[in-house]
């Protein structure tokens, strides 16, 4: 494997040579698509960067789902739990007490890994780190 550089590295280095060479070139009608590739890659370097965030998550959902078992693959295990967490919640499972601390703490602490991912300006914002 290539140490140097990174998945990440590449990306970033694409991102930039968009935003810094290409988008200022290209005709009106083409720059808000090449704005919405700008920050697609971002995600992915984003992404690329957190890979434990999966793991944590099937540990989450496998802590309130303890009869589960996940499939092999994050992708498959992350659907797969998913879906039986909130059958679980439709079924009423989390509705009071512990249970429903539970669920809400692994709620909150998602729904903050995957904003941290896909809109960091969002997540700072709503911890009031940007205005």
């Amino acid at each position: 494997m290539k140490v140097e550089p990174s998945a990440r590295d590449l990306l970033e280095v694409a991102r930039a040579a968009l935003l810094d060479d290409l988008v200022a070139s290209l005709p009106e009608s083409s720059r808000y698509a090449a704005l919405m590739v700008a920050n697609a890659l971002s995600i992915a370097g984003r992404d690329l960067a957190a890979p434990a965030a999966a793991q944590d998550e099937i540990a989450r959902i496998k802590a309130l789902v303890p009869d589960w078992k996940p499939p092999g693959t994050e992708e498959a295990a992350l659907l797969e739990g998913t879906a039986r967490l909130a059958a679980r919640i439709r079924e009423g499972r989390f509705d009071e007490g512990e249970a429903r601390a539970r669920l809400l703490e692994h709620l909150r602490v998602t729904t903050r890994a995957r904003l941290a991912v896909s809109s960091p300006k969002a997540l700072a914002r709503k911890q009031g780190n940007l205005p």
